[in-house]
Formats: C-alpha cells, sequence, structure tokens
C-alpha cells in the first residue's frame, strides 16, 4: 500500500477527534450515542474527540518507529525526489533518535501518547473523581512540553530543507492535544463539566 495512503488511515482518525472538538462534534458524535451515552454531553464529545486524537498520534508514531526499523535494514520506505521525504530524515542518523536516551523518536511518541491517552481515558471513565482535574492538568503539561520537541524536530527538516509528513502528522496531534486538554481544562472550570448532576439536584 501507498505510504500516503497509510499516512490518510492515521489523519482520517486524528481529524475525526478534531471534529469533535469543534462545534461540529455535537452533530459528529450521533454515530456514538448509542454505544456510548456519555457522548451525548459535552464533556463526553471532547474525551471522545481526545481518544482519536491521541490514537491517531499513536499509530503514527508507531509507523515513524517501523519506517526507523527498516531503514535500518537498509529499506526505502518514503523516498522521494521532492520536499517531502521521510528517508531524508528518518534514516539520518543525526536526527533519528533523541540526543539523551538515544531513543529513536517513533517510540518515544508512542510512549508519550500512550500517557496522554491514558489520562483521557482516566478521566473519561471517573470524571466525578478529585483527581479529574489533576490529570488534565497534566495531559496540558505534558503536551505543552512536547512544544520544545516539535521544535527541535523541525529545525532539523529546515536544516535538511525536506518535510517528514508522518513526523509532522504526529506533531499536529500533539498541538491538538494540547488544545484538547484546554479545553477539557476550561469546561471543568466553567462549572458545566457535570450538567446532569445539575439538573438531578434542581428536582
Amino acid at each position: 500500500m501507498n505510504e500516503y495512503a497509510v499516512l490518510s488511515i492515521h489523519g482520517a482518525v486524528i481529524l475525526f477527534g478534531v471534529v469533535l472538538l469543534t462545534p461540529l462534534g455535537e452533530s459528529a458524535s450521533k454515530i456514538l450515542h448509542s454505544r456510548y451515552p456519555s457522548t451525548t454531553t459535552k464533556r463526553g464529545q471532547l474525551l471522545a474527540g481526545m481518544m482519536f486524537v491521541c490514537f491517531g498520534g499513536f499509530t503514527v508514531s508507531a509507523h515513524t518507529l517501523w519506517m526507523h526499523n527498516k531503514l535500518s535494514e537498509g529499506a526505502s520506505v518514503c523516498s522521494s525526489d521532492s520536499i517531502l521525504n521521510c528517508d531524508g530524515l528518518i534514516g539520518n542518523v543525526a536526527y533519528n533518535t533523541d540526543p539523551f536516551l538515544g531513543q529513536p523518536w517513533g517510540l518515544i511518541g508512542m510512549v508519550a501518547f500512550t500517557l496522554l491517552l491514558w489520562l483521557v481515558i482516566t478521566v473519561a471513565k471517573e470524571p466525578m473523581s478529585p483527581q479529574s482535574l489533576l490529570f488534565i492538568k497534566a495531559g496540558l503539561g505534558a503536551t505543552v512540553a512536547g512544544l520544545p520537541v516539535i521544535g527541535l524536530l523541525v529545525s532539523y527538516e529546515i536544516k535538511e530543507k525536506l518535510i517528514c509528513p508522518f513526523c509532522t502528522t504526529a506533531h499536529v496531534a500533539n498541538v491538538i492535544a494540547l488544545f484538547g486538554f484546554f479545553l477539557l481544562f476550561k469546561l471543568h472550570e466553567s462549572g458545566e463539566w457535570a450538567p446532569d448532576m445539575k439538573k438531578s439536584s434542581r428536582k
């Protein structure tokens, strides 16, 4: 399968998550209502959107790790004569691992998005827990911490005058997750986190 066809699958998962994070989420989430009743609420829509975004970030990171391993075997996975070229960046020994742990960036991304997904699922499972705000803040902090890493990787692309589409998709997923955690934080602080409980208290 063409690598960009595979990339479109990762992108579609993330894009659906983005839609759930926007005002369009109220309509888009209807396909989830019967199986996941929590998505009938704004909180549920945001959390569902974050799950899709983080899962898409995980899968595209896993794909870059696969590319890293294939390139280390001497194969070519995403070469091109254009500016879009994964081989030139993931296959470059000076750039394909993080400078502190010496691990492939794809593996770092997988671990990061797994952590973010765990935080989101934990909040979704126990939204009324006193720790829910702490987990949201942790996700917010983790995604902010990812910005300097993204900046470093983008500097590599600028230096080599190449763009790795798979890497860029993972970067975008982190930025979207940052936005999503911010929306969750604002919703929690607004007092609209549990409108169903407000209704029951009025009765």
